[in-house]
Parts: structure tokens; C-alpha cells; sequence
């Protein structure tokens, strides 16, 4: 990742971390992954439930963010949910595409992504004076 591209990707972190909404992943390395960026707000996971079903719990929150993989399967995923969605609450679809311009070169998806974030922040993170 281009040192330009680091602050956003912060910035995207930190927007996860206070998402108040419900976010939709395929598995549990997923929501680990979030989990270990500080993501606190509820995740469903694809793998647990169909499609439909996840769609339907999901469609109860005032807004969902689609967070699948960045790979062909992902996005026919977040496509799919996407028209399940639309309509009944607001869709965060952005985050997700923000993410794959910005890490799918290091990352294939958000299993991959406090991985990546660890790694990132020992390579460009400058200690201030005192730290």
C-alpha cells in the first residue's frame, strides 16, 4: 500500500469502529478480524444463516454496511444483498469499495484486514515526542 493510501485506510478503520449500524460478513475470520480492529456494533455472518435470512435480521437496523470479500464470490454476495436490501434500510456499499481501491493489492478480504492494518501501522505509524 502507497503511503498516501495509509490515512485513508485509517480513516476507513475508524469509520468502522464507530458504525453504529449492522455489518454483513461471510465468516467468523471476518468478524474476527473486525473484532480486532475495535468494531463493536452487531455482525451477521453469511455463513451461519441463508442469504434471505441474513437480509431479513439485517433489514431491521436503520442501516447495514455490506462488508464481503474483495474476490468474484464476494461481490456477486454483496450484489445479491444489496438488492435484498435496497429499499427497506440504508445500504453502506461505499466502505466496502473504498476498502477493495485501497487493499485489495495487499488484502483479499476482510479477513485479511487487521492483519494488514498491524502492518501497516509498524511500517508508516511516526511516533510523536513523548510516545
Amino acid at each position: 500500500m502507497y503511503p498516501e493510501n495509509y490515512e485513508k485506510f485509517e480513516k476507513i478503520i475508524e469509520r468502522l469502529r464507530e458504525f453504529k449500524g449492522v455489518i454483513i460478513v461471510e465468516g467468523k475470520r471476518d468478524e474476527d478480524s473486525l473484532r480486532k480492529l475495535g468494531v463493536q456494533t452487531e455482525i451477521l455472518r453469511l455463513s451461519r444463516s441463508s442469504l434471505a435470512d441474513v437480509a431479513l435480521l439485517a433489514s431491521e437496523h436503520e442501516e447495514v454496511m455490506i462488508l464481503t470479500d474483495f474476490d468474484e464470490t464476494g461481490e456477486k454476495l454483496a450484489k445479491r444483498l444489496y438488492d435484498l436490501l435496497v429499499g427497506l434500510t440504508k445500504v453502506d456499499m461505499e466502505t466496502r469499495r473504498e476498502l477493495q481501491f485501497i487493499a485489495s493489492k495487499d488484502a483479499k478480504g476482510i479477513e485479511d484486514l487487521y492483519d494488514l492494518w498491524e502492518s501497516l501501522r509498524l511500517r508508516f505509524w511516526a511516533p510523536k515526542e513523548g510516545d
